[in-house]
């Protein structure tokens, strides 16, 4: 072995299978996953496309514990030129999947370290520095886009000694270069700036994606970090996942209301779920509803809100909350969670994704769909439901009927397409074909896991929703308050400027209630939970009835939350009645004025010519006005008044 050793050869691949076994690798590698390893090792970028659950991080895992073994042992390849003291990079989209793959290296005898801000955060309040910690020590640095624009990274990169023992620089999830990289986190494009000031190295790209559509998407990749067809190597394997189900099914709530009666089968089935709402906003109404359908004393084993507003310990728990299976002390029935949670974040007991709300393109749809169903034997009847509205479902028709004849401006962007596709095709698992050039058929593995456990095939008929139709109950309709009650006289309803002042003075009044919570047990509920917009509305409905405990109290019944602040509401509710009282005196007093300018108006455009018109007194002005607005504003023509007809008689 005095020349090169090429590792991309049956010889390689033997060799990297044998080294593989002297590691703490508990799993024999797949085919594929030792073909990039391979190519790696041969200082050749790699780009693998595999589907979710496939075990992308093996390429990382794998390519850094093989250098490690010839290092410690450098007979296994003599020619093998690797740095001394190796670190890998690898860049992670989000802090929980930078988290997950660090335990996992762990957990396998590496030194990895993940930096981000709440890493950065426990470490100062320890006195550590972590990037002068990983010029070092660490075998795999693991850190998210945002971080490589940072003082602490730049010093880190003109640190010699670290920038030699670069030994590759990895980026999972590559495709949100095309989505996150163009909104939102513009930080992603720093990949390209990182890829020019390692080109001197043995430093060869390992890309992972479960989701990179053939075609434009690709392409920009590949043209921002600096490949070719001649300088990488393509891995591409079929990124649909037979074992989960695919769903689209029809949202009917309002996207900006408070109730979501299609969702309540999530907690009625009782099946680990996780829910993707597209905003905070829509994330804390579900919640909310949720909260509203449960018993106050089951809620913190049945959902659960995951974003980046709630404190990192709360975060973290919860993230442990996603791999524990009913039955453990950890478990959640339902974890709505934002987009942080829908790449490469393992979910082992989860069944159902949901997804709610408006939605970017089909690598949203398949990486949110493809947490579930990751537990081999354990994950039967795993699911991915999308709702789709009326809206979105038109909007759809008519972008995919606009795509011919719309003409792009120069500088403008295709909009993309992808998911009114998915939408409006009869096979949903087809589409997907045709948009990721899924291969028919992916080249058959022969490691001793697939040898015993072959992969799932693909099922002879599809049973996507728009091959095989649901049957499903229809949803519970929330019952509409009447905005007129019968039994309020019109004189007692209030006005649009009482009901606007009521609103406001409820609206105080929930948060007043909601910092009155225990918090050591409900300080993750939003105010919301204690006093929903519906029920503000319901309130001011029947202001007129609700003047007195018994009343308010029965009203307030079914609201559990509100149980110990009955007296609390009716205390703001008789606040309110002398400020509706001045409320009306004052718009009455606002409209005398008008009427009174009004008259005086017109009093002086006909007084002159009427002689007779100066003696009349103001009462007379008055009603002499009342008559004169009735000839002057009466319509041109009007049906006479008939007295009712009895329900016999027959119309004329």
């Amino acid at each position: 072995m005095s020349e090169t050793f090429v590792w991309s050869s049956p010889e390689g691949f033997a060799l990297a299978r044998r080294i593989v076994k002297l590691t703490p690798v508990p799993y024999a590698p797949h085919d594929h996953q030792l073909e990039g390893v391979c190519k790696s090792l041969d200082g050749v970028s790699l780009f693998a496309i595999t589907p979710t659950g496939s075990g992308k991080t093996s390429y990382y895992i794998l390519y850094i514990l093989i250098i490690l073994e010839v290092l410690k042992d450098p007979d296994l390849c003599p020619s093998a030129n690797f740095p001394k003291n190796p670190v890998l990079l690898v860049i992670c989209p989000t802090i929980p999947l930078q988290i997950e793959m660090a335990s996992n290296m762990t957990k396998l005898g590496l030194k990895a370290i993940a930096i981000n801000s709440e890493t950065k955060t426990v470490a100062h309040h320890e006195d550590k520095d972590l990037w002068r910690l990983a010029r070092m020590e660490p075998n795999v640095v693991l850190t998210g886009p945002e971080q490589l624009k940072t003082a602490d990274f730049e010093k880190a990169i003109r640190d010699t000694m670290f920038y030699e023992r670069i030994c590759g620089t990895g980026f999972d999830e590559v495709h949100l270069l095309n989505t996150w990289g163009s909104t939102f986190c513009k930080e992603f494009q720093q990949m390209g700036f990182l890829r020019a000031r390692l080109t001197d190295h043995h430093n060869p790209w390992i890309l992972t994606s479960a989701t990179v559509r053939d075609g434009a998407p690709f392409d920009s990749i590949c043209r921002l970090l600096g490949l070719r067809p001649d300088n990488f190597h393509l891995i591409r394997r079929s990124c649909a996942r037979p074992d989960v189900q695919i769903l689209f099914r029809d949202l009917t709530s309002p996207i900006n209301g408070e109730s979501f009666p299609e969702l309540d089968w999530i907690l009625n089935d009782n099946r680990p779920t996780v829910v993707y709402p597209k905003t905070y906003s829509l994330g804390s109404r579900l919640y909310t509803y949720f909260l509203r359908k449960l018993t106050l004393d089951n809620t913190t084993t049945r959902i659960r809100l995951y974003n980046s507003l709630n404190f990192d310990s709360h975060n973290a728990e919860t993230r442990i909350m996603l791999e524990a299976a009913s039955g453990d002390p950890n478990y959640c029935q339902v974890i709505i969670g934002t987009d942080s949670l829908s790449v490469g974040v393992g979910m082992p007991a989860r069944l159902d994704a949901v997804i709610v709300g408006d939605i970017d393109d089909t690598d949203e749809v398949i990486q949110k769909l493809g947490r579930v169903g990751r537990t081999p034997g354990h994950s039967h009847g795993a699911r991915g439901i999308v709702y789709v509205s009326a809206a979105q479902r038109k909007a759809a028709e008519k972008a995919l009927g606009d795509e011919a004849s719309v003409a792009l401006k120069p500088d403008q962007k295709p909009i993309d397409l992808s998911f009114p596709r998915m939408v409006v095709a009869p096979c949903k698992v087809k589409c997907i074909d045709e948009l990721y050039n899924n291969p028919a058929v992916d080249l058959s593995c022969s490691c001793t896991t697939c040898s015993q456990t072959p992969p799932r095939a693909r099922p002879s008929s599809c049973n996507c929703s728009g091959c095989l139709s649901e049957q499903l109950p229809s949803p519970d309709k929330t019952p509409r308050v009447s905005r007129m009650n019968p039994d309020i006289p019109k004189s007692k309803r209030l006005t649009k400027l009482q009901r606007k002042h009521g609103q406001k003075r409820l609206v105080d009044l929930r948060l007043e209630i909601w910092k009155t919570c225990d918090r050591s047990t409900q300080w993750m509920l939003p105010p919301l939970v204690f006093l929903p917009d519906s029920l503000i509305t319901a309130i001011l409905d029947n202001f007129a009835l609700l003047n007195n405990f018994e009343t308010v109290s029965g009203f307030l019944a079914a609201h559990a939350r509100l149980k110990n602040h009955s007296r609390r509401v009716l205390e703001v509710l008789k606040e309110l009645q002398p400020e509706f009282v001045t409320i009306a005196a004052a718009r009455k007093a606002e409209n005398a004025e008008n009427r009174k300018a009004k008259r005086a108006a017109e009093a002086k455009d006909t007084g002159d010519s009427n002689d007779e018109g100066e003696d009349v007194e103001m009462e007379d002005v008055e009603g002499l006005k009342d008559v004169t607005d009735t000839v002057v504003n009466k319509p041109a023509a009007t049906k006479k008044k008939t007295a009712p007809q009895d329900k016999n008689t027959p119309s004329k």
